[in-house]
């Protein structure tokens, strides 16, 4: 304990209430010491009696896991702008985000959304800007409108390719090709400004490193890999944070500080790096980071959805906790592809995983489900029985049995919670994806025959879609563009490859007539959309070989 004490009493000393300008380091917004209630509260420990030697836990541990004291020597040593009488040290964070990151203890109210506007306003017209979203969810993540902005100059980059593909090589030749000719036939996008990276395997980027252009801003929903790209960054080019005053000048670290960069790099980095959390929607404001010679700026994740559910307050904290960290993602899915199998039943027999949602295949199919999502599935004869499972999971003073398979808080322990999805008539292959969550392959068997439509019931506010098997469409595609000299698009022009589900009542019997009815609908304005819209449904699923995802259609 006494030298537990004397190291909090150094830390103590390098502290002062003098902070205003002074952010913290890992969501960037400016510190303050006076109001516990507004945003940046920084606590300094009080004194008490005997503190030297009996320190306030709480304030100890705070300071532990807020302020690396070490850093915290260097820091008084090396910042220029450092005033002896009262500064902090250079890797200090708010309470709010110590709290989160060192003990995972949050309130989701604590970390609200902005919206795209919101972000925007960081941004300069015509600047260089990277939307990035995660490969692994696409097109969840996708903004069309930002892709057509004439006031920014925008690249695509696609993360998160380690969880989809099983190499690099189609990262860097295969997607790109792809991604220009979907976005040319799709979204009615010329652009050829397409990457494909992978940070965490540190695939393609010193190919986009060389692409990016001075004053970048990274723009991307929360959660999609934007700080875990300025760090691998940072580590590779010996990168850091800037300081950009008023007048937009840089200012540039110590020659001590750089010194720093070569005889101590983990030190360094530790102090440079951006956070990285499983906690959406962490970063508060604009940061500045040199990368070699090029400025680049990480920004705050906006969301588009009114109606987005907060997964805090559904999905249990240690299950969260494993679908957001991506360095927990095992690749072994990726390449085995394991499936278990499942077979549809008169009851409603269906596949879950933690009760996040429940799949239920149409009576008499033969279906194989590859899970790309963390956590042990299980099987129950309907949802009912399912809800009652983890009812009792969630309520249970002590272990259930089955408490494993439970991923789930009280809440949901309800049916109406649960939102009843129609999935468009499919042959084969689709992956089903859930934002933020992660997605399934789910493959009929055998020959082919009509018998009914893929059910999926989700929590209300969580967005879900299906698309063709990704890693199959720009393989097989690519292979087609190849062979004919790029006659032939790599996307396929004849069907749609991707689309939204469709919303029926609980109670719904005709599920096929009520998805075309909400096919019209959607694609009311949108007339080049339609498809076999004079097809009697019924008729039409019994050609599935000639006239493919009929009814499929994305609502951006």
């Amino acid at each position: 304990m006494l030298k537990l004490s004397h190291a909090f009493r150094d830390v103590r000393q390098f502290s002062c209430s003098v902070i205003a300008k002074v952010k913290c380091a890992s969501c960037s917004i400016k510190l303050q010491d006076q109001d516990p209630s507004k945003p940046g509260y920084y606590t300094q420990p009080k004194k008490k009696p005997n503190s030297r030697l009996n320190p306030a836990i709480q304030d100890l541990k705070y300071l532990l896991f807020s302020q690396d004291i070490q850093l915290s020597k260097q820091a008084i040593q090396h910042d220029p702008d450092h005033n002896t009488k009262g500064s902090l040290p250079s890797r200090v964070i708010c309470k709010r985000c110590s709290n989160a990151l060192h003990h995972n203890d949050y309130n989701s109210e604590e970390f609200p959304e902005s919206t795209l506007d919101d972000v925007l306003n960081y941004v300069p017209k015509n600047s260089n800007v990277m939307h990035i979203a995660p490969i692994v969810e696409f097109p969840l993540h996708l903004n069309p409108n930002i892709m057509k902005r004439n006031d920014l100059d925008t690249t695509l980059v696609l993360t998160k390719s380690d969880q989809l593909f099983k190499d690099k090589n189609a990262v860097s030749k295969k997607v790109p090709i792809f991604m220009k000719q979907f976005l040319k036939y799709t979204l009615r996008i010329d652009s050829n400004k397409t990457f494909a990276i992978s940070a965490l395997k540190k695939w393609n980027m010193s190919m986009f490193y060389n692409y990016f252009k001075n004053y970048t801003y990274l723009l991307g929903n929360p959660n999609v890999g934007k700080s875990t790209l300025i760090n691998t960054l940072l580590q590779k080019y010996l990168g850091y944070k800037v300081k950009i005053d008023s007048t937009g000048q840089i200012k540039s670290p110590s020659e001590e500080v750089m010194r720093e960069a070569f005889t101590n790099p983990k030190n360094f980095f530790k102090v440079q790096a951006a956070g990285v959390s499983h906690i959406p929607n962490l970063t508060r404001s604009v940061q500045a980071y040199q990368v070699g010679g090029k400025i680049l700026f990480d920004l705050p994740g906006y969301s588009t959805s009114t109606t987005r559910l907060s997964l805090e307050k559904v999905i249990d904290d240690h299950w969260l906790q494993r679908l957001r960290k991506t360095d927990l993602f095992n690749r072994k899915h990726v390449k085995q592809k394991n499936y278990e199998s499942m077979k549809g039943t008169p009851q409603g027999g269906c596949y879950t995983v933690g009760g996040i949602f429940y799949l239920v295949p149409p009576r008499g199919s033969i279906n194989q489900i590859v899970k790309y999502i963390p956590g042990p599935s299980k099987k129950f004869r309907n949802m009912e029985k399912g809800i009652e499972v983890f009812n009792s999971c969630t309520s249970s003073s002590g272990a259930h049995p089955l408490s494993q398979y439970c991923g789930i808080k009280s809440v949901l322990c309800d049916k109406k919670q649960y939102k009843r999805y129609a999935i468009p008539p499919f042959i084969g292959s689709i992956e089903i994806i859930l934002k933020d969550i992660g997605y399934i392959l789910l493959r009929t068997t055998g020959k082919y025959e009509f018998k009914g439509l893929h059910e999926i019931w989700l929590p209300r506010g969580i967005e879900v879609g299906i698309r063709e098997p990704l890693e199959n469409l720009i393989e097989s595609g690519y292979q087609r563009y190849i062979e004919t000299n790029g006659k032939e698009s790599s996307c396929p022009k004849d069907r749609p490859v991707i689309s939204s589900l469709y919303e029926v009542e609980s109670d719904e019997a005709d599920v096929l007539n009520a998805v075309k009815k909400s096919y019209l609908e959607k694609t009311e304005k949108d007339l080049s959309a339609r498809r076999f819209v004079d097809d009697d449904p019924y008729d039409l699923v019994q050609n599935l070989e000639k006239k493919k995802n009929p009814y499929w259609y994305y609502q951006w």
